[in-house]
């Protein structure tokens, strides 16, 4: 079973190839500034500012910012590119994308999470971005889907034909929140369960007794997780599916290794789409399905508006 905290590394694989880079780039671009654009470092390794120090030896701030763009330079450089080059297309095709739609966007990438600012903390802890940042990654995303599909057109027939195949992805999803208790053993599992019954408290069990490592401070919270989330294990949903709320259950195996105890702490009912939201998503979805991959699309874009990296200095990572 996938933790929340490695969940959230999962979605972050979408918002690394921009996210992060722009948030290096941004670290490299202000260690690139003018000594008296920068604060006055504390401390000065022959005449370098200092930002770490090991065994009695200091690493500077230009080590630092080379090794950055050592490891990262070439898709930082990119990632300004596409920045650029999918602006100048958007305002070529007058094509905008409201606060509205980035709104809704995070609220669709924060789905199972506890809520939108839970989402935002775990981007944060994750990969140092801001709410600003993931906004700001929300809308270039938008923006780049749209000019992926702004001379594809899909028939009202398309989409009718695609909401009666597919008629079970348009109904409302329970959410669960659950805890857990990772135990090696059903031996440990049961004597776990015997406490519980006793009146001990499930949050502070976890803390004690879990197997995992990421859940433990917080008392075995899993946080929300959707009755079909590909990355909880069948045998936890298939549990939770006939608990109510405040509910215990266990012992349960888990497919990869031990047994788990369950608690689930709330359940809500996924809000229905609107007829006219649901339509517009799958016309969305039909037209990127037949639009390029959007990787290819950024680097048609860099070639249309002559964007190159010209640095002379492209070492392999992991190179010296």
């Amino acid at each position: 079973m996938m933790t929340r905290q490695e969940k959230a590394l999962w979605a972050a694989v979408i918002i690394l190839a921009a996210g992060v880079l722009v948030m290096g780039s941004l670290i490299v671009i202000r260690g690139l500034k003018p000594a008296e654009a920068a604060h006055e470092p504390e401390e000065e390794h022959n005449g370098a500012k200092a930002v770490a120090l090991f065994d009695g030896q200091f690493i500077t701030e230009d080590e630092w910012i080379e090794e950055l763009k050592r490891t990262h330079g070439h898709e930082m450089l990119l990632q300004m590119l596409n920045e650029k080059a999918v602006n100048a297309e958007a305002d070529r095709l007058q094509i905008r994308v409201t606060p509205e739609e980035i709104a809704e966007r995070v609220k669709a990438d924060a789905a199972g999470y506890e809520s939108v600012d839970a989402y935002y903390q775990s981007m944060y802890a994750q990969l140092g971005l801001s709410p600003a940042d993931v906004r700001e990654e929300a809308a270039y995303q938008l923006k780049l889907e749209k000019i992926a599909i702004v001379n594809i057109d899909i028939s009202d027939e398309e989409v009718d034909r695609y909401i009666d195949q597919h008629q079970e992805e348009f109904e409302p999803k329970k959410q669960y929140e659950l805890a857990w208790i990772k135990l090696k053993t059903r031996k440990e599992a049961n004597r776990t369960l015997d406490r519980l019954e006793q009146g001990e408290d499930f949050g502070k069990l976890a803390e004690e007794l879990t197997l995992d490592e990421f859940t433990r401070q917080q008392g075995g919270r899993l946080g929300w997780i959707q009755e079909d989330d590909p990355f909880v294990s069948a045998e936890v949903l298939d549990t939770a599916k006939d608990l109510q709320a405040g509910d215990i259950a266990g012992p349960i195996q888990l497919e990869d290794e031990g047994y788990a105890v369950i608690q689930v702490i709330d359940i809500q009912k996924g809000e229905k789409q609107t007829n006219e939201e649901i339509r517009a998503n799958v016309r969305k979805q039909l037209a990127l399905n037949e639009a390029v991959p959007l990787t290819q699309l950024e680097a048609q874009l860099r070639d249309k508006y002559g964007a190159n990296v010209v640095t002379d200095k492209t070492p392999e990572k992991g190179g010296k």
